[in-house]
Protein backbone atom coordinates (compact mmCIF):
# COMPACT_ATOMS: atom_id res chain seq x y z
CA UNK A 1 0.00 0.00 0.00
CA UNK A 2 1.84 3.13 -1.18
CA UNK A 3 2.26 6.76 -0.79
CA UNK A 4 2.38 9.16 -4.06
CA UNK A 5 3.77 12.40 -4.21
CA UNK A 6 1.32 15.03 -5.52
CA UNK A 7 -0.81 17.78 -4.45
CA UNK A 8 -1.76 17.12 -0.61
CA UNK A 9 -5.47 16.08 0.45
CA UNK A 10 -6.92 18.03 2.38
CA UNK A 11 -10.30 18.15 2.09
CA UNK A 12 -12.06 15.15 4.04
CA UNK A 13 -15.84 13.33 2.73
CA UNK A 14 -17.25 11.37 4.99
CA UNK A 15 -20.33 8.72 4.39
CA UNK A 16 -22.10 6.35 6.20
CA UNK A 17 -22.83 2.69 4.46
CA UNK A 18 -23.99 -0.18 6.06
CA UNK A 19 -22.40 -2.64 7.43
CA UNK A 20 -22.45 -5.28 4.46
CA UNK A 21 -20.99 -2.53 2.52
CA UNK A 22 -17.84 -1.05 4.42
CA UNK A 23 -17.27 -5.22 4.31
CA UNK A 24 -17.52 -5.27 0.69
CA UNK A 25 -15.74 -2.53 0.42
CA UNK A 26 -12.28 -4.01 2.47
CA UNK A 27 -12.92 -6.75 0.43
CA UNK A 28 -12.61 -5.09 -3.11
CA UNK A 29 -9.37 -2.47 -1.18
CA UNK A 30 -7.63 -5.43 0.28
CA UNK A 31 -7.88 -7.51 -3.10
CA UNK A 32 -6.26 -4.39 -5.11
CA UNK A 33 -3.26 -3.89 -2.11
CA UNK A 34 -4.96 -0.74 -1.45
CA UNK A 35 -6.40 1.21 1.80
CA UNK A 36 -9.75 1.91 1.96
CA UNK A 37 -9.57 5.60 1.77
CA UNK A 38 -7.50 4.98 -1.26
CA UNK A 39 -9.99 2.74 -2.91
CA UNK A 40 -12.79 5.09 -2.67
CA UNK A 41 -10.81 8.16 -3.61
CA UNK A 42 -9.51 5.90 -7.31
CA UNK A 43 -13.62 4.82 -7.66
CA UNK A 44 -14.34 9.04 -7.52
CA UNK A 45 -11.39 9.86 -9.43
CA UNK A 46 -12.21 7.45 -12.01
CA UNK A 47 -16.23 8.81 -12.05
CA UNK A 48 -15.02 12.11 -12.38
CA UNK A 49 -13.05 11.20 -15.21
CA UNK A 50 -16.10 9.12 -17.01
CA UNK A 51 -18.11 12.41 -16.58
CA UNK A 52 -15.22 14.64 -18.45
CA UNK A 53 -14.70 16.86 -15.01
CA UNK A 54 -11.36 16.09 -14.66
CA UNK A 55 -8.60 17.16 -16.92
CA UNK A 56 -5.70 19.55 -15.46
CA UNK A 57 -8.13 21.09 -12.78
CA UNK A 58 -11.25 20.03 -11.72
CA UNK A 59 -13.99 21.41 -14.35
CA UNK A 60 -17.25 22.63 -12.22
CA UNK A 61 -20.73 22.53 -13.76
CA UNK A 62 -21.37 26.55 -14.44
CA UNK A 63 -23.69 28.19 -12.15
CA UNK A 64 -25.19 31.60 -12.53
CA UNK A 65 -25.84 32.09 -9.18
CA UNK A 66 -22.04 30.86 -8.16
CA UNK A 67 -20.92 33.36 -10.81
CA UNK A 68 -23.12 35.94 -9.48
CA UNK A 69 -22.23 35.34 -6.34
CA UNK A 70 -18.39 35.49 -7.26
CA UNK A 71 -19.05 38.80 -9.46
CA UNK A 72 -20.45 40.53 -5.98
CA UNK A 73 -17.06 39.35 -4.10
CA UNK A 74 -14.98 40.72 -6.97
CA UNK A 75 -16.64 44.10 -6.37
CA UNK A 76 -16.24 44.27 -2.74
Amino acid sequence: MGHKKGVQKSVLLATRVTPVINDKIKQLAFREGLYVSEWIRHLIVSELKSQNMLGNSLRLPQNDFLLQENDTERAR
